[in-house]
Parts: C-alpha cells; sequence; structure tokens
C-alpha cells in the first residue's frame, strides 16, 4: 500500500525519482528506482563525514584540532566563504558546516584531511557498491570530465542504517553524527509536509534538475529511514515538493501504525 502510494504521487512527465523507505522497527521496505545510479549532489556529504568520524575513532584526527581557512580553499555556496579568511575551526565544526549548511568549502577541507581514496575505501568496506566520490565539490572541470560524485537510493539507506545503529563508527561517533544531521538547516524538502514537531536526522542534495533528502524520522515507536532521489526535473522547487510529498505519505503510513 506504502509503495503503490508514494508512486501515484509522481509526475513522471516533469521528473525521473528514486525512493526508499525502511521500517528500522521491522526491517519491512518500500522501494522504486533504488538500484539506479544518479549523481548524489551533497548527498555524498554523508559518507565524507562518516571517514572522518572513524580516523578520530582510530585517532589519526581529533575533534578539537583547529583548521585554518584561508583564500585559497574556500569555493562558492559556502557559509565559509563569506566570513573572514585566516580564521580558524574545529574539526567539529567543520564537520557540522558542511552537514547543516552543506557547505562545499569545509566539505573540500575534509576530503583534503580525510583523503579521496580513504572515503572511497570506507565506502567499500561497508560493502556499498554504487556510491563513488569522484571530484571536489564546485569542481566543474571534473564534471566537465565525466568525473561526478554517484549514488542510489538504497545505498544512501544503508549509510544512514549504519549510522543509526552506531555500526563501524561507534556508540559516542554514531551519537555525533545523528546530533549534526538533526540540526540541519534545509527543511524544505522531505520535512517540508511533516510536522514541526517531528525529529528528523537528514541531509538534502541539490544541483540543477536535481534534488535530495534521505533521513531517519524518530517516531514514538517507530524509527524509519526516508530517501527520495530526483534527477531531470522541469525545476528544483518541484521536485522538493514532489519528495515532500511522498514524505508525508511515508510519515502518515508509520504514525497509522502507531
Amino acid at each position: 500500500m506504502l509503495y503503490e502510494q508514494m508512486l501515484s504521487a509522481m509526475d513522471f512527465k516533469k521528473l525521473n525519482c528514486a525512493f526508499m523507505v525502511e521500517n528500522l522497527k521491522t526491517g519491512e521496505k518500500a522501494a522504486y528506482n533504488e538500484k539506479v545510479v544518479v549523481p548524489s549532489a551533497s548527498l555524498i556529504k554523508i559518507p565524507i563525514m562518516m571517514e572522518v568520524f572513524k580516523q578520530v575513532k582510530e585517532g589519526k584526527l581529533s575533534l578539537k584540532q583547529r583548521i585554518t581557512v584561508e583564500n585559497d580553499v574556500k569555493v562558492p555556496f559556502s557559509i565559509l566563504n563569506l566570513l573572514e579568511s585566516g580564521s580558524s575551526y574545529t574539526l567539529k565544526d567543520i564537520i557540522t558546516l558542511m552537514i547543516i549548511q552543506s557547505d562545499n568549502t569545509a566539505a573540500n577541507i575534509l576530503i583534503d584531511l580525510a583523503g579521496m581514496d580513504n572515503v572511497n575505501d570506507y565506502i567499500k568496506s561497508l560493502k556499498i557498491k554504487d556510491t563513488t566520490l569522484q571530484r571536489k565539490m564546485m569542481d566543474s572541470l571534473a564534471r566537465k570530465e565525466g568525473r561526478e560524485n554517484k549514488t542510489t537510493a538504497s545505498d544512501m539507506v544503508k549509510f544512514f542504517e549504519i549510522i543509526y545503529r552506531g555500526e563501524k563508527s561507534g556508540e559516542p561517533y554514531s551519537i555525533m553524527m545523528k546530533d549534526i544531521l538533526i540540526n540541519q538547516l534545509d527543511n524544505s524538502v522531505m520535512r517540508l509536509d511533516v510536522p514541526d514537531e517531528t525529529t528528523i536526522a537528514h541531509k538534502t542534495g541539490d544541483l540543477d534538475g536535481i534534488s535530495h533528502d534521505v533521513g531517519i524520522v524518530y517516531l514514538p515507536n517507530v524509527d524509519y529511514i526516508f530517501c527520495g532521489l530526483t534527477w531531470n526535473a522541469v525545476t528544483n522547487n518541484f521536485a522538493r515538493k514532489t519528495i515532500g510529498r511522498i514524505s508525508r505519505i511515508a510519515y502518515d503510513y508509520f504514525i497509522s501504525l502507531q
């Protein structure tokens, strides 16, 4: 029933889509196009965060170490790009900015710090095959050369399930990641039609004609993961509203189980 309701809310003349919903209590799933590989947009920042926390756990990095941000690392669509150069921030601050503001400068700093190959090796270690980090944020030359960051709905659900269950990173760090995701500032997608008081740990991603959102929704008696990916959309606003609509359908379904 959930699958049919979500599918009926799509206008396939105006966008392509994939979705996946997983009940974290029972394992029940509803999915469509969940294995289709698409540009990840800023969802790629999830495995970047996970690898950084892995290196913190291993003692290679410290959340308290300070990072100085100079002009030469700044890129567009970044709060750090608007702030004074030469200022320093803790590693945890940089991670937080990358997630809650989707800060591209912060993401590039973390890619350099953690290592692009290490991020991809970490993804492979999770037996996730279709998500790859191939370029930094705002690297237009890499995009022209065909080096695009990619993912699938099923991969993103797997990342969030690992964070939810505290696998790989360990309890203190999984809690930190969830807390950062809960403070996400972009509420224009999967949160659009969901009651404000609902706790959601999520991450959005946007490129031209592409809008994504994936997150953990916490309800009194059940938690679930929702992932909505859209591409080739007539407008990003239409894509966001579509994800908002199917997110509300999933929310209503799980509320009915309470």
